[in-house]
């Protein structure tokens, strides 16, 4: 299988540079949200009205947005890669995309914006007021930390740890307050009380990924206070653990394990073997396919495979999984999963699908489809959070390794 996920990966980048979503291809102006098929899609106008920066090309649109997070994922993916499939050419990519966050790209609040913490990121260029979200911040803590060992020179040109454990700072006071507060619209959700912070905490898409970036910055320098946000956040998610969906169990699954394998603490590898055999309960044995269950922005069902917001983190959460406990059970699900991945990348020779993942992926038509949202679904080809993430654990898994290891 190494060698099929070597061909992959390389083929995974050739669309990165290839399909428009960097402009130039040499990734010194970063890296678009998206691909958004146009034929057919029947969410492309709300997409189109929603995020209003896009290029228009023949089939297809790139969906300009340059996000913090998405921008990290993917210099992530090409500097690793830099290491196993690619080199030099990988490498300076990964170089010119740094360049872009850090230097061109406006992203990064270097100091205090009004109640905006300095270290922060904007979620996207397009945005004219501040938007910060746990999720996408969460990203930014810990590819900046992880930068600190790939690439220690670029991490102290550019501040990398410094700016990471401040942003885990403001990340860790925003989940304190934010913990249990109603939404002053919908008190079933939970929000940040000064308005700052976005997310509902009740959900380990955003709960659990703080709890990844305080853990990985608890590893870097050890607070208690970061220590027992994530205590109290890991109780939360176990106790509410039967009520969560696929998608749900994948993120906090990462939560956890990046909470005993950073905090070294016997209480939240307890955690992360619960998650973890809730997960591996939920994977079609023939297949390999972890269910679309997230109902809100996917199509659903157990036909689906969803690349945006299930089957890209089982991957990753796998992975991390079996480097805590050590089970093999897990190490032959995440094996299922890959070929899984491995069988259905798209091989279309166009150059918007050559070598990608899309959305959503339909099992029983035995092709690319199963409906559309504005956000998810199979007419959007996401860079970070399908794509960069898909191929960082199939890179991972060559290695052994997980997200814990970087």
């Amino acid at each position: 299988m190494k060698q099929e996920i070597k061909r992959a990966v390389l083929a995974n980048l050739a669309w990165f540079r290839h399909s428009g979503v960097m402009d130039p291809a040499d990734g010194s102006w970063g890296v678009g949200e998206r691909v958004a098929v146009t034929g057919g899609n029947s969410a492309i106008e709300e997409m189109l009205s929603s995020f209003p920066a896009w290029s228009m090309k023949d089939g297809y649109c790139i969906i300009e947005q340059r996000r913090a997070d998405c921008n990290f994922q993917t210099l992530l993916l090409f500097l690793l890669a830099s290491r196993s499939v690619g080199g030099v050419a990988e490498r300076e990519t990964a170089r010119r995309i740094l360049e872009y966050l850090y230097c061109r790209s406006g992203l990064l609040f270097s100091k205090d914006a009004g109640k905006v913490p300095a270290g922060a990121w904007q979620w996207s260029h397009i945005k004219q007021t501040p938007v910060v979200y746990f999720d996408d911040e969460a990203w930014c803590v810990l590819i900046q930390l992880a930068l600190t060992r790939l690439a220690p020179e670029w991490a102290a040109e550019f501040h990398c740890r410094e700016r990471a454990l401040q942003l885990a700072g403001a990340l860790c006071t925003a989940m304190y307050r934010s913990f249990g507060h109603p939404h002053p619209e919908f008190p079933e959700r939970w929000s940040d009380p000064e308005a700052v912070w976005l997310g509902d905490l009740r959900q380990p898409h955003w709960g659990s990924l703080g709890c990844m970036a305080l853990a990985a910055a608890y590893r870097e320098e050890p607070r208690e206070e970061w220590r027992e946000e994530v205590r109290r956040y890991c109780r939360f998610v176990d106790e509410q653990l039967a009520s969560w969906d696929v998608s749900e169990l994948c993120y906090g699954l990462i939560g956890a394990a990046f909470a005993a394998g950073c905090m070294g603490d016997c209480v939240f590898a307890e955690y992360t073997g619960r998650l973890e055999t809730a997960l591996l309960h939920r994977q079609d044995p023939e297949t390999g396919n972890f269910p679309s269950e997230h109902e809100s922005e996917a199509p659903v069902g157990p036909d689906k495979v969803d690349t945006i917001y299930t089957v890209n983190w089982a991957l990753l959460a796998l992975e991390c999984a079996a480097a805590i406990t050590g089970n093999k059970a897990t190490t032959a699900a995440r094996d299922r999963l890959m070929t899984l991945l491995l069988e259905i990348q798209d091989t279309t020779p166009a150059p918007q699908f050559a070598g990608c993942w899309r959305g959503m992926y339909d099992l029983t038509a035995g092709g690319w489809g199963g409906g559309d949202r504005y956000e998810g679904g199979a007419g959007s080809i996401y860079t970070g959070w399908t794509n960069a993430p898909i191929a960082i654990g199939l890179l991972l898994a060559v290695d052994g390794r997980s997200l814990l290891d970087l």
